[in-house]
């Protein structure tokens, strides 16, 4: 397997250095760039196509917010952002998660974490970081007013709105594949025909998808 491309984005540079050093490391990883700022996270991703962008949420010239809003709207699938942030319980990670961020992490997470976050956002599993993205989202409590909340589920067949319901639920591909007696893989290919019909970019705004309609429940 080719290795996993990572970007790291901040405007300390110390910090920036110690990830590009700890992903460098890895044997399935490596780091194709740096960056201070989210103008300049923007041309690097244009440059170097990493599969996984860590980005800084507050910096100067572009914030991370933003800057994970404008590669969203560039559509596919890379670079999968993980938010980076100094505060657990911080509106602005929900504002990234809700701009296409596919995870957070604290500043001060673990070595271990950070690298399992990489990795599971990458194959697109749900990161270490997700129950607390879900207790973010009921305490928001958000909803969108719509005569019919389930409308946005039209486009899916009877199979893949059990498995959107599922990830919104926070259940893994594992626990989903033993739930609906399913194997993993089957699992996989409807979750990535739930994010295609739907023009979502990952599991986490399935999540957030759900809960703002209300389709599923704390």
């Amino acid at each position: 397997m080719s290795a996993i491309r990572v970007a790291v984005v901040d405007d300390q540079r110390l910090f920036a250095s110690g990830m590009r050093m700890l992903v460098d490391a890895q044997d399935d990883m490596a780091c194709v760039g740096t960056a201070g700022d989210g103008q300049a996270a923007l041309d690097l991703c244009a440059a170097e196509d990493p599969d996984v962008l860590l980005l800084d949420l507050r910096m100067p010239v572009l914030n991370g917010i933003e800057a994970t809003a404008r590669l969203a709207e560039r559509g596919g699938e890379r670079p999968r952002v993980v938010a980076l942030t100094t505060i657990r319980r911080d509106e602005a990670v929900l504002a990234a998660l809700r701009a296409g961020a596919a995870a957070f992490l604290t500043k001060d997470a673990l070595p271990e974490v950070v690298l399992a976050t990489i990795r599971d956002v990458h194959e697109g599993s749900p990161a270490p970081t997700e129950a607390e993205a879900l207790d973010l989202l009921r305490a928001d409590g958000t909803l969108v007013e719509t005569p019919r909340p389930d409308a946005v589920l039209d486009a899916l067949s009877a199979r893949e709105r059990e498995v959107f319901l599922l990830v919104a639920k926070g259940l893994s591909n594992q626990e989903i594949a033993s739930a609906v007696f399913l194997s993993e893989a089957t699992v996989k290919t409807h979750v990535r025909a739930v994010l295609t019909k739907l023009g979502l970019r990952n599991r986490i705004q399935v999540v957030i998808t759900a809960h703002e309609r209300g389709l599923v429940r704390a």
